[in-house]
């Protein structure tokens, strides 16, 4: 097993502990560290709208391969209620989402799961 140098763990630990505090420093107090700042809250702006877009996409891949069984074994108005999950996904923003739109997809979602689960242990 390795042995870790105490020094060297202490030493760190320090250096987290600094990098922790210089975080917290409100740096908005000069007009050249306030660019620090609106970058860094437009990177994790950017990072969010990433993320949503992710969640997004994911949402349409798992639509589209129950749209694929759906065709395969299902009925029409599954297929039309798919197709319908299909285009709320594509028309929601996934970043700025209301709540009534929120619980729509939350519903939905859930539908698609038991669809899924249905036509994955049916028979063709």
């Amino acid at each position: 097993m390795t042995q870790y140098n105490p020094k060297n763990i202490e030493e760190t630990l320090k250096r987290m502990e600094k990098a922790d505090e210089l975080k917290g420093i409100h740096r908005s107090g000069t007009n050249i560290m306030s660019f620090f700042d609106d970058n860094d809250k437009e990177h994790k702006l950017q990072k969010q709208q990433s993320l949503a877009e992710v969640k997004k996409d994911e949402y349409l891949k798992s639509v589209e391969l129950l749209k694929k069984l759906i065709q395969e074994k299902g009925t029409k108005s599954d297929l039309t209620r798919i197709l319908a999950v299909g285009l709320l996904i594509e028309t929601t923003d996934f970043f700025n989402m209301p709540s009534d739109r929120k619980k729509m997809l939350k519903e939905n979602m859930e539908w698609c799961n038991k669809q899924y689960e249905k036509y994955l242990d049916s028979p063709k």
